[in-house]
């Protein structure tokens, strides 16, 4: 005799529940993912212009350039463009053309995405704009004025804040 073989399968009914449960489980879980990715963003971004700035305090310390008194012995550009923001340090004044992607004055930069919206020293940083921190050679501020920093994406509560001193 032969013995009958049964196959085993899922019917279309059990297909369609755990897909259904599948699909619930997803869309519960799309705020907490998107929240996380938010905080991601923004303590990267934290991370780059806090390494940024450090890294300028150290390099005005250090003085190359010579800079005297309330002159800027190094800096820190942000530049802002559409898809994203470029942090650059720089030996000298960082409002120079030096100061730029290819400049002959950069010694560090890094990317965050356009997405984070970054308010530094009470001014909002965006699209298509240039903001400039100069560091004399004592680490300070050539404008005197200690920068306080936000950045923000998506819900209020993944904001950071901090200043630069």
């Amino acid at each position: 005799m032969q013995s009958r073989r049964h196959q085993q399968a899922f019917t279309l009914v059990e297909l369609m529940v755990s897909l259904s449960i599948m699909a619930f489980l997803l869309m519960a879980c799309t705020p907490f993912l998107a929240a996380w990715t938010y905080s991601r963003q923004i303590k990267d971004a934290q991370s780059k212009l806090l390494s940024g700035y450090g890294l300028a305090k150290a390099l005005a310390l250090r003085n190359p350039n010579a800079a005297q008194s309330n002159q800027a012995a190094a800096g820190l550009k942000l530049e802002t463009g559409t898809t994203l923001r470029t942090v650059y340090v720089c030996q000298g004044d960082p409002g120079s053309a030096n100061c730029a992607s290819s400049g002959s004055s950069v010694l560090w930069s890094a990317d965050f995405p356009s997405s984070v919206a970054l308010t530094l020293g009470g001014t909002s940083v965006t699209a298509s704009s240039t903001t400039t921190v100069g560091l004399n050679n004592r680490g300070l501020p050539t404008t005197g004025v200690v920068l306080a920093y936000t950045l923000a994406r998506g819900v209020s509560a993944n904001d950071a804040t901090g200043s630069l001193l």
